[in-house]
């Protein structure tokens, strides 16, 4: 699916009919998905609740987010750029309030709970604490609700990111459209949400009044990584057995170090010749 959305993305459609096939693309995918489900039955509710919570989720934040998006593209001003900004930011505001009428589940999701994963993402379980309202008609044999709730909050956070590139970096015209990156973090995301744990304790942004969410956010926009769960990461850093709680931080610490004394010892050998 990844590869065929890449291929319309360097296409030459205009942007409005590249999301129409977009959108075709992946619900073709998500019916695979079901097929190869009805044909495969889960082995156990663990399974289950994987594929609700984790697996179908992958797939189905596309579909969302590009239904959003083409929604949010073919009613946008036609000029005007201060009225396409505000155009923008209402629909920045709309996510806004779409998290906090879901706020219990949201923070679930946030903070990768488990207490209720048999309540949410087994089929035929539902939630008093769901609008059921608010969410579309759910197929019982291969839908939760909760599961849409969950892609949901997947896209939104991937829709807050274009909606906020285009407010700072203005149109790009094309699907996912990537600036010329000069940096990819390549290493362990775990490392990343160390240093920014690090980075926040030790107050090096705005006076040290920048909040933990917000620096994670940046982080999270300039490397273009996932850090929904880095408070649940941060749990597994805490838990660390073994091993240094502050694996990373040491590593920098060491290899910094010992950069500093080879640097000195060319230095003094320098002075010597």
């Amino acid at each position: 699916m990844k590869a065929d959305l890449e291929d319309l993305n360097s296409s030459t459609l205009p942007k409005n009919q590249m999301l129409k096939n977009a959108i075709l693309i992946v619900q073709k995918y998500l019916d695979q998905l079901k097929t190869l489900v009805e044909a495969n039955p889960f082995k156990s509710e663990e399974e289950e609740i994987w594929f609700f919570k984790t697996e179908k989720p992958k797939f189905y934040r596309w579909l969302i987010f590009y239904t959003e998006l083409f929604a949010i593209d073919n009613t946008k001003p036609i000029r005007g750029e201060k009225a396409l900004k505000e155009h923008y930011n209402d629909q920045m505001r709309y996510i806004n309030r779409f998290f906090r009428l879901h706020e219990f589940h949201y923070q679930y999701f946030r903070l990768d709970s488990e207490e209720l994963d048999r309540l949410y993402f087994l089929r035929g379980s539902t939630s008093s604490k769901l609008e059921m309202s608010l969410v579309p008609r759910v197929d019982p044999s291969f839908g939760t609700g909760h599961e849409y709730l969950f892609s949901s909050f997947k896209a939104y956070e991937m829709l807050q990111r274009y909606l906020s590139d285009q407010l700072t970096f203005g149109k790009d015209g094309r699907i996912g459209n990537k600036r010329n990156k000069k940096l990819a973090w390549t290493g362990e995301i775990v490392d990343m949400i160390e240093l920014i744990y690090g980075l926040w304790l030790t107050g090096q942004f705005n006076g040290g009044k920048a909040g933990l969410s917000a620096i994670a956010e940046v982080f999270q926009r300039m490397f273009e990584v996932d850090l929904n769960r880095y408070a649940s990461k941060f749990s597994q850093i805490k838990q660390r057995k073994g091993m240094s709680k502050t694996k990373f931080l040491d590593q920098m610490r060491d290899a910094l170090q010992k950069q500093i004394y080879d640097w000195e010892g060319e230095v003094a050998g320098k002075k010597k010749l």
